[in-house]
């Protein structure tokens, strides 16, 4: 497992208060940017960088700009032909605030298509394939109806209840921590 430290930005903020969906999705392309070069100097590895082909993101509670780091940990599940698999989490004084699942190929610059990882990328990353102790939380395995093309989770008033006093308490917890 690796464990990139995210500082979040003042800017990141969007009208609710809150870090911004999409500055989240950038936190998750950092850490798998982190995770496939760092402790690689001298090596040639991904010299001709990556694509991501997949990210699947829950947004589990709110995150607010804090000026401590935010710990994203990350861990390779899988690695195929021509693609890793990689879950990473973030959590804020013991809450969950996102867990994401990347896919990652690497590419080819001639051809600017994917390519088979080579063995010194897969002793690379064969390094972070520990996984974090403790349950890991299913992604996408919330209930959903449809609305058009649109998919909303479907919460029960019970779970609406609990997510709401889940969110309270991290406010008051955000605003003690910062």
């Amino acid at each position: 497992m690796y464990t990139y430290m995210c500082r979040t930005r003042w800017g990141d903020m969007d009208a609710f208060g809150h870090v911004n969906n999409l500055k989240v999705l950038q936190y998750v392309q950092e850490a798998v940017y982190c995770l496939l070069y760092d402790d690689t100097e001298g090596q040639d590895l991904f010299e001709d960088g990556f694509m991501i082909a997949r990210h699947e993101i829950d947004y589990r509670s709110p995150l607010y700009h804090c000026p401590t780091p935010l710990p994203v940990q990350i861990w390779v599940e899988r690695l195929g032909r021509s693609s890793i698999s990689t879950t990473c989490e973030a959590r804020r004084r013991g809450q969950m605030v996102f867990q994401a699942r990347t896919v990652t190929v690497p590419t080819d610059a001639a051809t600017r298509r994917s390519r088979p990882l080579r063995e010194a990328e897969r002793q690379h990353l064969n390094r972070y394939r520990v996984r974090p102790t403790g349950p890991v939380a299913p992604v996408g395995r919330v209930p959903v109806r449809s609305t058009g093309r649109i998919r909303v989770p479907v919460l029960g008033e019970r779970e609406r209840e609990r997510e709401r006093e889940r969110e309270r308490e991290y406010e008051r917890e955000h605003e003690r921590a910062c």
